[in-house]
Protein backbone atom coordinates (compact mmCIF):
# COMPACT_ATOMS: atom_id res chain seq x y z
CA UNK A 1 0.00 0.00 0.00
CA UNK A 2 1.29 3.45 -0.71
CA UNK A 3 1.97 5.96 2.12
CA UNK A 4 -0.86 8.10 2.42
CA UNK A 5 -0.60 11.95 3.50
CA UNK A 6 -0.07 12.56 7.12
CA UNK A 7 -3.04 12.86 9.00
CA UNK A 8 -3.02 16.41 9.85
CA UNK A 9 -1.99 17.81 6.37
CA UNK A 10 -5.03 18.98 4.36
CA UNK A 11 -5.12 16.13 1.95
CA UNK A 12 -5.48 13.58 4.37
CA UNK A 13 -8.67 15.65 6.18
CA UNK A 14 -10.42 15.26 3.21
CA UNK A 15 -9.37 12.01 2.86
CA UNK A 16 -8.86 10.13 -0.65
CA UNK A 17 -10.86 6.63 -0.22
CA UNK A 18 -14.63 5.89 -0.41
CA UNK A 19 -15.46 5.48 3.05
CA UNK A 20 -18.77 7.24 3.76
CA UNK A 21 -18.72 9.14 6.94
CA UNK A 22 -22.02 11.18 6.89
CA UNK A 23 -23.30 8.64 10.28
CA UNK A 24 -20.02 9.18 11.43
CA UNK A 25 -20.46 13.05 11.42
CA UNK A 26 -23.98 13.26 11.85
CA UNK A 27 -23.19 10.72 15.58
CA UNK A 28 -20.94 13.53 16.50
CA UNK A 29 -23.17 16.25 15.68
CA UNK A 30 -25.77 14.57 17.66
CA UNK A 31 -23.36 14.54 20.68
CA UNK A 32 -22.18 17.88 20.33
CA UNK A 33 -26.51 18.67 20.28
CA UNK A 34 -27.18 16.80 22.95
CA UNK A 35 -24.33 18.03 26.06
CA UNK A 36 -25.50 21.75 24.65
CA UNK A 37 -28.78 20.96 25.71
CA UNK A 38 -27.48 19.22 29.02
CA UNK A 39 -25.71 21.79 29.99
CA UNK A 40 -29.02 24.16 29.75
CA UNK A 41 -31.23 22.54 30.78
CA UNK A 42 -29.65 20.34 34.09
CA UNK A 43 -29.76 22.81 36.64
CA UNK A 44 -30.43 23.14 40.13
CA UNK A 45 -34.37 24.63 39.75
CA UNK A 46 -35.40 22.38 37.11
CA UNK A 47 -33.72 19.17 38.85
CA UNK A 48 -35.67 20.00 41.62
CA UNK A 49 -38.73 19.76 39.34
CA UNK A 50 -40.05 16.27 39.61
CA UNK A 51 -41.58 16.18 36.02
CA UNK A 52 -38.20 18.22 34.81
CA UNK A 53 -36.14 15.74 36.59
CA UNK A 54 -37.86 13.26 34.73
CA UNK A 55 -37.84 14.15 31.23
CA UNK A 56 -34.06 15.42 31.91
CA UNK A 57 -33.18 12.04 32.86
CA UNK A 58 -34.56 10.43 29.80
CA UNK A 59 -32.58 12.93 27.57
CA UNK A 60 -29.37 12.08 29.50
CA UNK A 61 -29.63 8.63 29.71
CA UNK A 62 -30.13 8.27 25.31
CA UNK A 63 -26.98 10.37 25.18
CA UNK A 64 -25.34 8.62 27.69
CA UNK A 65 -25.72 4.87 26.16
CA UNK A 66 -24.90 6.04 22.42
CA UNK A 67 -21.89 7.88 23.53
CA UNK A 68 -20.62 4.80 25.31
CA UNK A 69 -21.75 2.78 22.54
CA UNK A 70 -20.61 5.21 19.94
CA UNK A 71 -16.73 4.58 21.79
CA UNK A 72 -17.25 1.09 22.73
CA UNK A 73 -17.62 0.23 19.26
CA UNK A 74 -14.57 2.17 17.83
CA UNK A 75 -12.19 0.94 20.40
CA UNK A 76 -13.40 -2.83 19.85
CA UNK A 77 -13.74 -2.54 15.94
CA UNK A 78 -12.78 0.90 14.29
CA UNK A 79 -9.21 1.90 15.70
CA UNK A 80 -7.81 -1.80 15.50
CA UNK A 81 -8.63 -2.86 12.16
CA UNK A 82 -7.03 1.11 11.65
CA UNK A 83 -4.14 -0.35 13.80
CA UNK A 84 -3.65 -3.58 11.78
CA UNK A 85 -3.82 -1.70 7.99
CA UNK A 86 -1.37 1.24 9.60
CA UNK A 87 1.25 -0.67 11.41
CA UNK A 88 4.80 0.57 11.46
CA UNK A 89 3.10 4.15 10.56
CA UNK A 90 4.17 6.02 13.81
CA UNK A 91 2.58 9.46 13.15
CA UNK A 92 -1.11 7.61 12.29
CA UNK A 93 -1.07 5.09 15.38
CA UNK A 94 -0.17 7.87 17.76
CA UNK A 95 -3.88 9.43 16.52
CA UNK A 96 -5.22 6.02 17.22
CA UNK A 97 -3.43 6.22 20.90
CA UNK A 98 -4.84 10.16 21.13
CA UNK A 99 -8.37 8.75 20.37
CA UNK A 100 -8.28 5.51 23.11
CA UNK A 101 -6.44 8.01 25.62
CA UNK A 102 -9.35 10.58 25.02
CA UNK A 103 -11.66 8.08 25.46
CA UNK A 104 -10.60 7.14 28.62
CA UNK A 105 -10.86 10.34 30.22
CA UNK A 106 -14.45 10.93 28.76
CA UNK A 107 -16.53 8.23 29.86
CA UNK A 108 -16.20 7.92 33.58
CA UNK A 109 -17.11 11.83 33.53
CA UNK A 110 -20.35 10.53 32.42
CA UNK A 111 -20.52 8.28 35.54
CA UNK A 112 -19.93 11.52 37.33
CA UNK A 113 -22.68 13.65 35.91
CA UNK A 114 -24.60 10.59 36.79
CA UNK A 115 -24.13 10.83 40.46
CA UNK A 116 -24.25 14.99 40.26
CA UNK A 117 -28.05 14.42 38.86
CA UNK A 118 -28.73 12.47 41.66
CA UNK A 119 -26.64 14.13 44.66
CA UNK A 120 -28.44 17.30 45.85
CA UNK A 121 -24.94 17.90 47.80
CA UNK A 122 -23.60 17.98 44.35
CA UNK A 123 -23.30 20.67 41.44
CA UNK A 124 -23.97 19.24 38.06
CA UNK A 125 -22.95 22.41 36.16
CA UNK A 126 -19.51 22.02 36.96
CA UNK A 127 -18.87 18.26 35.82
CA UNK A 128 -21.39 18.82 32.77
CA UNK A 129 -19.26 22.15 31.76
CA UNK A 130 -15.85 19.06 32.16
CA UNK A 131 -17.60 16.40 30.04
CA UNK A 132 -18.80 19.33 27.50
CA UNK A 133 -15.59 20.26 27.20
CA UNK A 134 -13.42 17.15 26.73
CA UNK A 135 -16.11 16.10 24.49
CA UNK A 136 -15.82 19.34 22.37
CA UNK A 137 -12.34 18.83 21.78
CA UNK A 138 -12.29 14.94 20.88
CA UNK A 139 -14.97 15.01 18.30
CA UNK A 140 -13.10 18.00 17.08
CA UNK A 141 -9.88 16.43 17.32
CA UNK A 142 -11.41 12.62 15.73
CA UNK A 143 -13.06 14.64 12.38
CA UNK A 144 -9.14 16.65 12.01
CA UNK A 145 -7.10 13.58 12.49
CA UNK A 146 -8.48 10.18 12.72
CA UNK A 147 -11.84 10.48 10.72
CA UNK A 148 -9.56 11.00 7.20
CA UNK A 149 -7.40 8.36 8.27
CA UNK A 150 -10.59 5.79 7.86
CA UNK A 151 -11.49 8.06 4.47
CA UNK A 152 -7.79 7.33 3.20
CA UNK A 153 -7.12 3.73 4.42
CA UNK A 154 -10.48 1.91 3.91
CA UNK A 155 -12.76 1.22 0.70
CA UNK A 156 -16.38 1.64 0.44
CA UNK A 157 -16.93 -2.33 1.05
CA UNK A 158 -14.02 -2.41 4.22
CA UNK A 159 -15.40 0.77 5.75
CA UNK A 160 -19.23 -1.06 5.74
CA UNK A 161 -17.55 -4.27 6.97
CA UNK A 162 -16.11 -2.20 9.79
CA UNK A 163 -19.73 -0.42 10.87
CA UNK A 164 -21.12 -4.23 10.56
CA UNK A 165 -18.26 -5.34 13.24
CA UNK A 166 -18.65 -2.39 15.07
CA UNK A 167 -22.62 -2.93 16.15
CA UNK A 168 -21.34 -6.60 17.27
CA UNK A 169 -18.80 -5.31 19.50
CA UNK A 170 -20.23 -2.66 20.84
CA UNK A 171 -19.91 -3.92 24.38
CA UNK A 172 -21.99 -7.13 24.09
CA UNK A 173 -24.82 -4.31 23.48
CA UNK A 174 -25.55 -3.55 19.52
CA UNK A 175 -27.13 -0.46 18.62
CA UNK A 176 -30.97 -0.33 18.27
CA UNK A 177 -31.41 1.49 14.77
CA UNK A 178 -34.71 2.42 16.23
CA UNK A 179 -33.56 4.44 18.58
CA UNK A 180 -30.31 5.00 17.17
CA UNK A 181 -31.55 6.49 13.81
CA UNK A 182 -34.00 8.93 14.95
CA UNK A 183 -31.75 10.28 18.04
CA UNK A 184 -29.18 11.00 14.95
CA UNK A 185 -31.43 12.89 13.00
CA UNK A 186 -33.30 15.13 15.44
CA UNK A 187 -33.37 19.17 15.17
CA UNK A 188 -32.07 18.52 11.24
CA UNK A 189 -33.58 19.39 8.33
CA UNK A 190 -35.54 17.90 5.53
CA UNK A 191 -32.41 17.96 3.66
CA UNK A 192 -30.21 16.99 6.06
CA UNK A 193 -32.19 14.03 7.03
CA UNK A 194 -32.28 12.59 3.24
CA UNK A 195 -28.54 13.02 2.76
CA UNK A 196 -27.57 11.05 6.06
CA UNK A 197 -30.24 8.88 5.78
CA UNK A 198 -29.25 8.14 1.65
CA UNK A 199 -26.79 6.37 3.93
CA UNK A 200 -27.82 3.88 5.24
CA UNK A 201 -29.89 0.82 3.03
CA UNK A 202 -33.36 2.13 2.11
CA UNK A 203 -35.60 0.30 4.41
CA UNK A 204 -34.03 2.01 7.36
CA UNK A 205 -35.45 5.68 5.74
CA UNK A 206 -38.75 4.01 4.92
CA UNK A 207 -38.99 2.54 8.71
CA UNK A 208 -37.32 5.73 10.05
CA UNK A 209 -40.67 7.66 8.43
CA UNK A 210 -43.17 5.12 9.41
CA UNK A 211 -42.04 3.87 12.77
CA UNK A 212 -39.12 4.86 14.37
CA UNK A 213 -39.65 9.25 14.08
CA UNK A 214 -43.52 9.11 16.04
CA UNK A 215 -41.91 6.18 18.80
CA UNK A 216 -39.34 8.64 18.88
CA UNK A 217 -41.42 12.06 19.47
CA UNK A 218 -43.80 10.60 21.65
CA UNK A 219 -41.14 10.20 24.53
CA UNK A 220 -40.32 13.79 26.34
CA UNK A 221 -36.71 14.42 26.52
CA UNK A 222 -35.05 17.56 28.17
Amino acid sequence: MNEYPPPRSDAARHGTGEADLRIMHAAHNAFRRDVATLARTATRDNLQDPVRRITIGAGWELFRRQLLLHHRAEDASVWPVLRARLAGRAVALSVIDEMEAEHALIDPLLAAVDQALTDERLHPGDVIDELAIQLSGHLGHEERDALPLIGATLSAAEWTGVRVLAGIHAGGEAPNPMEMVPWILHGLTDEQIADVLASFPPPVGDRYRAEWKPWYDAVPRW
